[in-house]
């Protein structure tokens, strides 16, 4: 069977050239495209595809830039009007995050009652004031899951009529392939290491409010949004996503509960220029969580000092070392920024003679004892020394306007 090709030229009025087969007797024809059309379809293509390329780096650099996606509420509950309390109870902070520890509880905890300090009037009872007797997770009933019953002559029996206020954070790090395995660093000059190349986490924060005999839950919210656990800066905030979150997460409930939270017209800032003591952080712990002075014991005195070197720098960045040593020895609330009687760089011993070591805890003695005509006996530790004052709470800052 004989087969033959041959091609047409074009004729003389610019016909389509056409390839012709003859096959045992059967003449099959086709068109055959020019080169310039195979290299326009050819341009085109490659066009779209560095396109569809530049809009994925557009989106992954804008993901980079913000860090995490805003944050979406998938649930809540309005506090009742007829709900009132004279004060809050801050539960420390239920974390379910790779970074958990005792030091980090503490430190969010605190966080979580600096923030109401801000933004509401009512004094606060928080988690440097008790124990809980149960994992953190579990501990809802305030009455029953803490040791608060034991330390009534402190704050008084008025706390059974407060509500509680509770923090849990969990994290889901699912994450594609690619985002999993690591990369060799291909420098032979450097040991054999893994590089990240960052991960995609889902953050879900729920904020309640809860009734202290009975564990009711009356008012919540849940927020859920995305996050880059690798985007933070070394020796600051390890997690500036999970803290974002936290605080949206109080923002809504303040609006959820704009009677009992919401401050007033005018009204104080409450902790402005105050430190919480590092000592008392480091000290904090729970039942499936020991304190960070505790894991330390087997360290050595560089590594201690180190680690509590980089706490001070974590809550109050800036301090020197004659600073963070007196803070250290003092062992209770700096004073950041002057606030006469008190002098920048004082650390408040205690207020009507109780040690204090967080800034809640000098806004709830100070409440109490302010109204006395002698005001309220603070003792400081200044130069080395402890000196006493006298201070009443308007002047712990000054009565400013509602932010």
């Amino acid at each position: 069977m004989a087969t033959k090709f041959q091609v047409n030229r074009r004729d003389g009025n610019g016909a389509q050239p056409r390839l012709r087969c003859t096959l045992a007797g059967l003449a099959l024809q086709r068109p055959v495209l020019q080169r310039p059309v195979l290299q326009r379809r050819l341009l085109q293509r490659r066009l779209l595809q560095r396109l569809a390329l530049a809009l994925l780096a557009l989106a992954l650099l804008g993901l980079a830039l913000q860090g995490c996606g805003p944050a979406q509420v998938v649930d809540e509950q309005t506090l009742s009007e007829k709900v009132a309390a004279p004060g809050l109870i801050v539960l420390p902070i239920a974390l379910n995050i790779p970074e958990r520890s005792g030091l980090e509880v503490a430190w969010r905890s605190v966080d979580v009652a600096n923030w109401l300090l801000v933004h509401t009037d009512l004094p606060l009872i928080g988690p440097l004031d008790f124990s809980a007797n149960k994992p953190l997770d579990d501990v809802l009933v305030a009455g029953q899951d803490t040791d608060l019953g034991s330390k009534e002559d402190e704050w008084g029996p008025e706390w059974r009529t407060w509500l509680a206020l509770h923090v849990l954070v969990t994290e889901n790090r699912a994450t594609n392939v690619r985002d999993i395995v690591d990369t060799r660093v291909k420098d032979k000059s450097k040991p054999n290491t893994y590089r990240q190349h960052g991960i995609e986490a889902a953050l879900r924060v729920e904020v309640g409010l809860y009734d202290v005999r009975r564990g009711t839950r009356l008012a919540w919210t849940v927020l859920e949004r995305t996050d880059d656990p690798t985007q933070y800066t070394p020796g600051e905030d390890p997690r500036p996503g999970v803290t974002a979150a936290v605080k949206d997460a109080l923002q809504r409930l303040v609006e959820l509960a704009p009677v009992l939270l919401r401050p007033a017209g005018a009204r104080r800032t409450r902790g402005q220029g105050l430190v919480d003591g590092v000592p008392a952080l480091m000290a904090f712990s729970a039942p499936e969580l020991p304190s960070t002075i505790e894991s330390l014991k087997t360290q050595g005195d560089e590594v201690k000092e180190a680690k509590v070197y980089a706490a001070w720098d974590r809550v109050a960045p800036g301090l020197s070392a004659v600073e963070i040593r007196n803070a250290t020895l003092g062992r209770g609330v700096l004073v950041r920024e002057a606030l006469p009687p008190l002098n920048a760089g004082d650390v408040i011993l205690s207020v009507s003679g109780k040690k204090v070591s967080a800034i809640h805890q000098v806004d709830r003695l100070l409440g109490l004892c302010s109204p006395n005509p002698d005001a309220c006996d603070v003792l400081v530790r200044r130069a080395g020394g402890e000196v006493a004052l006298k201070l009443r709470w308007p002047a712990l800052p000054a009565v400013m306007p509602a932010p």
